[in-house]
């Protein structure tokens, strides 16, 4: 639950490559919202690699 909405680059064992953010988790499945705003769901057991990136804070919307 911690990593919901983080970004991240995922990398299926088909070599297919996934850039976006962490929308649902589930027991199996992970549901990723691209970057063009397309939601993606990806079985557990067909994920290769996740490098999670970093987060960018906006210092603007802290000072709200």
């Amino acid at each position: 639950m911690r990593n919901k909405r983080r970004p991240l680059e995922m990398v299926t064992v088909g070599n297919r490559r996934f850039i976006g953010k962490t929308k649902h988790v589930g027991i199996d499945y992970v549901d990723i919202k691209g970057n063009n705003g397309k939601l993606t769901t990806i079985l557990k057991d067909k994920i290769e690699y996740i490098d999670w990136k970093k987060e960018r804070k906006n210092n603007r919307e802290k000072e709200w």
